[in-house]
């Protein structure tokens, strides 16, 4: 493939591709400012909690020497908590929880301000989730027991999660005290604001927490423990996420119950058994996206009662208004909100200070950061309401020379459709000589229960400023296009997706857009699943790269991790009893019909798809002398985070289809 060394638009490297992309999140406003975590010096893998104050830049609160990440679930989750003039984080390494005073450090600077351990380092014990008990002085999180490591068990079944209590005002090191340990997973603990009530959420295999989850209710004794927990009733099974108290009474969820991700009220008022769940904003569209994470909210109340939630539709988010009167009474028919925001991929994160909303986001022009803007009082005139952006690196790239995606929707299997976001390249000069149409990129997300977001990504910018054009897909099973859509992939995963991915690629192809016979496939997780898949199920594709995919199911559920040990009962069915769908589905299974070259790009202390899901299906490509390429990267696990090693896959990346293009 010779490329003209004429480019009329900058082309971006991998360095800067992998430098500017931060991982803003997790906001927490006190009287001090606005606290959130990032990563240091654009390295993913040293993670720490910063401070916005006014008109000054952030400035680093935790000390270098620690990385402020959990690994619960292995996906993580809101790893810290302000209370008055401390923060109380986990620090990666050994995930302990550690207390630091605020006012000793620096800006930027690694003072002298000493961290008190609060649990036990190396415990086998992780923590995430965390809120304040001011009536007791103390936290309550989420916290996971990988104890029992010298047992027959499997890794997944020693694991297990519960809702404990940290004093923090104790002088001696502690690992929490049980206050709830019967379910299979916990999260999102909310105090009532007397602190006599706490909501939680909690389920069970085989589901995942966009399945069926359960709304725990439990009175407090003075003392803390639970006297009486209520397992709150609804219309039918759903997924309920994201407990919110207003008051002492008015309990708030997200829950799919009409069909998509509304937000529901609970008046406790009423005798808790009996309580009915009252829809304040029926609308078809997402309030939140799938919870792979634990500790982030999508919605938060405004001094009035009202309620700001961030709202998904059609891939693209945007921020209601719920008035204050519909938010806090039954609905009476009628228009309950107005959007006070659009244009963004994604949004989350939500927190009101008073009569501004602060939240996370990123639109298709500008990377992700923290954005606040002013909530509706009275009458505006008609004027705009735009927000302001208080934290996030500026892209250096022009808006001419940045790739805008367009939502595409195409028709797929039994007369449905799916969707897709489509990024035409920026330099049309960097193209195959002769050739008049773009080599395409097809990108699959993880999840597979996640989605693709319109979202200023370097990472898909890097390709589109070398002349690919970048296709990603939200095949059936994506969040985002409510329950009916998300759960059209279960018991069909390596069905409908690999159905949807095809057709999106044919839709382009009959449109002229791109070029058929150079074509590339990459994802990571379950998406690096479906590049195998497609290569051993089409002959669409001219190349592959699978970012730490799976190669054999059957392996897969033998060997995960607790969070998702029986996700595959949902996906393709429970074992043994479907076992030929695990055998006809895996790739490894159809080593015969894979021909195009693969990449294969894998962490070594992964714990989600360990490193024999790559190892298997390279060795039997070698033995049949299929074209296929493996790396390994020593110390990093499921998701790269190493500035050095984002970079090295993405350069492997761009060589290896160079090479066979």
């Amino acid at each position: 493939m010779n490329l003209s060394n004429q480019p009329s638009h900058k082309v971006i490297t991998a360095e800067e591709a992998t430098n500017n992309s931060e991982e803003i999140g997790h906001i927490q406003l006190t009287g001090k400012g606005l606290f959130f975590t990032n990563c240091i010096d654009g390295d993913l893998s040293r993670m720490a909690v910063w401070l916005k104050t006014d008109r000054e830049k952030p400035r680093r609160v935790t000390s270098s020497r620690f990385n402020v990440r959990t690994k619960v679930h292995e996906y993580g989750g809101k790893p810290y908590i302000v209370v008055k003039n401390h923060v109380y984080f986990v620090n990666y390494a050994d995930q302990a929880v550690y207390c630091q005073p605020i006012e000793k450090v620096g800006f930027g600077a690694d003072q002298k301000a000493e961290a008190r351990l609060i649990t036990t380092p190396n415990s086998g014990f992780r923590y995430a989730d965390f809120i304040y008990d001011s009536k007791r002085d103390r936290l309550i999180c989420v916290r996971e027991d990988h104890g029992g490591q010298g047992s027959l068990e499997s890794a997944a079944s020693r694991v297990s999660n519960c809702i404990v209590s940290l004093p923090i005002g104790a002088a001696s090191v502690t690992d929490g005290e049980v206050l709830f340990s019967e379910s299979d997973f916990v999260s999102s603990p909310t105090l009532s604001a007397d602190a006599c009530t706490l909501a939680f959420i909690w389920w069970d295999h085989p589901n995942m927490p966009w399945d069926i989850t359960t709304l725990g209710v439990a009175s407090l004794t003075d003392e803390g423990y639970f006297s009486h927990v209520t397992h709150m009733p609804g219309p039918c099974p759903a997924s309920i996420l994201q407990p919110r108290f207003h008051g002492d009474r008015q309990l708030y969820v997200i829950a799919d119950w009409s069909g998509w991700w509304n937000i529901y009220r609970y008046d406790l008022n009423c005798f808790t058994d009996s309580a009915e769940p009252v829809n304040v904003c029926p609308i078809r569209a997402e309030a939140c996206s799938a919870q792979w994470q634990l500790g982030k909210y999508n919605y938060d109340f405004g001094v009035d009662g009202s309620i700001a939630v961030s709202i998904c539709s059609e891939g693209h988010w945007s921020v209601l208004h719920i008035d204050a009167e519909v938010a806090q009474t039954t609905p009476q028919g009628g228009r309950s909100y107005e959007t006070i925001l659009d244009g963004f991929g994604h949004i989350e994160c939500l927190s009101v200070s008073g009569e501004t909303l602060y939240f996370c986001g990123a639109t298709s022009t500008e990377l992700p950061g923290v954005y606040s803007v002013a909530l509706p009082s009275g009458s505006r005139d008609g004027r705009e309401i735009i927000p302001e952006r208080l934290i996030g690196t500026a892209t250096k790239l022009t808006h001419a020379s940045i790739s805008r995606p367009s939502n595409m929707e195409f028709d797929t299997g039994e007369n449905e459709k799916a969707y897709a976001f489509f990024y035409p390249p920026t330099n049309s000069r960097l193209r195959t000589e002769g050739e008049n149409k773009p080599p395409l990129i097809v990108g699959v997300h993880g999840g597979p229960t996640s989605a693709a977001r319109a979202v200023l990504n370097l990472k898909v910018q890097f390709w589109t400023s070398r002349g690919f054009a970048y296709l990603d897909v939200n095949h059936r099973g994506s969040t985002g296009w409510g329950r009916q859509y998300r759960h059209r992939l279960y018991q069909n995963w390596g069905v409908v997706d690999i159905e949807d991915i095809e057709n999106g690629v044919r839709h382009l192809i009959d449109e002229g857009f791109v070029a058929p016979d150079r074509i590339a496939i990459r994802g990571g997780s379950a998406g690096g699943y479906s590049v195998m898949a497609c290569l051993a199920n089409s002959d669409l594709f001219s190349a592959g790269a699978s970012y730490y995919g799976i190669s054999d199911l059957e392996i897969l559920a033998q060997e995960t991790h607790k969070f998702e040990a029986h996700y595959l009962d949902s996906l393709i069915g429970p074992l043994p009893e479907t076992k030929s769908r695990y055998i006809e589905r895996s790739p490894i299974n159809k080593i015969r019909n894979i021909s195009a070259p693969l990449l294969l790009l894998q962490g070594l202390e992964d714990k989600v798809v360990p490193p024999s899901q790559a190892e298997l299906i390279c060795d039997k490509l070698k033995r049949q002398g299929t074209e296929v390429t493996y790396l390994t990267f020593s110390d990093e696990g499921h998701g790269f985070r190493q500035s050095k090693n984002q970079i090295r896959a993405l350069n492997a990346e761009l060589e290896f289809y160079l090479e066979y293009f």
